[in-house]
């Protein structure tokens, strides 16, 4: 896939100090400080929290808070750049210790797609790890341009034994869709201790366990139909492993610790390079003129990637970070690109569905489509009352965020958006969160009122 290198700097980059879920990172520049590629801007306080670094060189003009792709303003440090490309000294390290291995992730700014630190993934506190999965199911999570796909099984091969001694586990898999042939045949041509390596399916009922006594091999990999979704963590953890996740656990609870292709890459770029965390990759998508993939300097703001692809503005349409389904519409294009930003999709004035919202039919299309077999429009016409306990009781937090309840809901119900409203008030245990007083939907056979 051609993957091509944003060259033109922007005038300034915003890079913020949280880009995981987490504390944020204390600033270690003030105004007027000057920066290179790769120098530590951010450090992070502590297990929970990612360091920052800078993408750029140049000089910072101001700390403050700015837009964030995910709808807030967050403490950030605006850098104005200068042409250059002086960076830090980089330091790979050869056979690191466990330790060692938690410390260059946790200062390299390594952060999963879906906000976590890696290091709090492989080393969660209290909790022991036993298997490290790579999901490599999704096109939109890139690990990075590879100049054979041999080089890529190679790498990946290489990082996911990392990722393994870091957590201390005792076995790791790699998942890869069914249908990436390219993939499926880069994994084919390697050899793992001798052997010719073979990408084992899950089918039905069977999972990692069966081929790992099969193959008397620690290491797999195998392939699987895409889950796609935004919190699929524990559904992928049973679909792959066969652990079931108990309800508000995660999948550290039974030991298992998921990365993306995006972070194993950098794991593997920061031991054998020394390389910091500074730069992503990102999928476009509904721009004219524009490559699919790119490689963007972290804080670069999305007007200046359009631009630099030769896309179009974004005054007649709507612009989305990380996808159409379960992504965040922007008020703004000055937002920039952090860790967690995997695609940036614009959609043109006309394709904007702006029907409007009907009372829910009873119809069930949701339920037929939800892959975890809840009652979306249940949960909609509850979390839209406010009722959120009765939300938890239902088992909302099962809820992946696929977004395929509001694609088929005929009556164009913002499902998801509600179940999300909902997921967040039961997270925040329910401060500052009012009570919904108007509603369209009715409860009717669902709800019993």
């Amino acid at each position: 896939m051609e993957i091509k290198r944003l060259d033109k700097l922007p005038k300034r980059v915003i890079i913020p100090l949280a880009q995981h879920k987490g504390t944020p990172c204390i600033p270690m520049v003030k105004k007027g400080d000057s920066v290179v590629i790769g120098q530590k801007i951010g450090d992070s306080k502590d297990s929970y929290s990612s360091s920052v670094h800078s993408s750029v060189c140049g000089v910072v003009h101001s700390i403050e808070k700015a837009p964030h792709p995910d709808g807030n303003k967050v403490l950030s440090i605006l850098i104005d750049t200068i042409e250059s490309e002086e960076k830090v000294p980089f330091s790979p390290m050869k056979n690191p210790s466990q330790k060692d291995l938690i410390e260059i992730i946790k200062n390299s700014g390594i952060v999963e797609h879906y906000g976590v630190p890696t290091q709090t993934v492989l080393k969660p506190e209290g909790k022991k790890i036993d298997i490290v999965l790579i999901n490599a199911t999704s096109s939109e999570w890139i690990g990075g341009k590879f100049k054979a796909p041999l080089e890529y099984s190679t790498q990946m091969l290489d990082a996911l034994q990392l990722l393994m001694k870091a957590a201390g586990a005792s076995k790791g898999a790699i998942v890869i869709r069914s249908d990436d042939h390219e993939s499926i045949a880069a994994f084919e041509e390697f050899k793992l201790k001798g052997k010719q390596l073979i990408v084992a399916p899950l089918i039905g009922n069977r999972r990692i366990g069966y081929y790992l006594k099969d193959r008397e091999s620690n290491i797999l990999v195998v392939s699987q139909e895409r889950i796609y979704g935004k919190r699929i963590l524990n559904f992928f953890t049973y679909n792959v492993t066969g652990r079931k996740v108990p309800q508000g656990c995660t999948p550290a609870d039974v030991g298992v610790a998921i990365c993306s292709v995006k972070s194993a890459k950098a794991v593997y770029d920061a031991v054998h390079e020394g390389k910091p965390y500074y730069e992503t990759y990102v999928s476009l998508e509904g721009f004219v003129n524009c490559p699919s993939h790119v490689v963007v300097r972290i804080g670069t703001p999305f007007k200046d990637v359009i631009e630099a692809c030769g896309g179009n503005s974004i005054t007649s349409g709507k612009l989305i970070a990380n996808g159409m389904r379960t992504g965040v519409a922007q008020y703004t294009d000055e937002v920039p690109v952090t860790k967690t930003t995997t695609r940036i999709t614009f959609q043109k004035l006309e394709d904007v569905d702006i029907d409007e919202t009907i009372a829910c039919t009873h119809c069930a299309a949701c339920v037929d489509v939800c892959p975890v077999e809840l009652l979306p429009n249940k949960l909609a016409a509850l979390a839209d009352q406010g009722r959120f306990d009765e939300c938890h009781q239902v088992y909302i937090d099962n809820c992946i965020e696929c977004g395929n309840c509001s694609v088929v809901c005929p009556s164009k119900i913002p499902i998801l958006q509600l179940i999300r409203y909902a997921k967040d008030a039961i997270e925040k245990a329910y401060e500052d969160i009012p009570g919904k007083e108007s509603s369209n939907l009715k409860l009717g056979c669902c709800g019993g009122e």
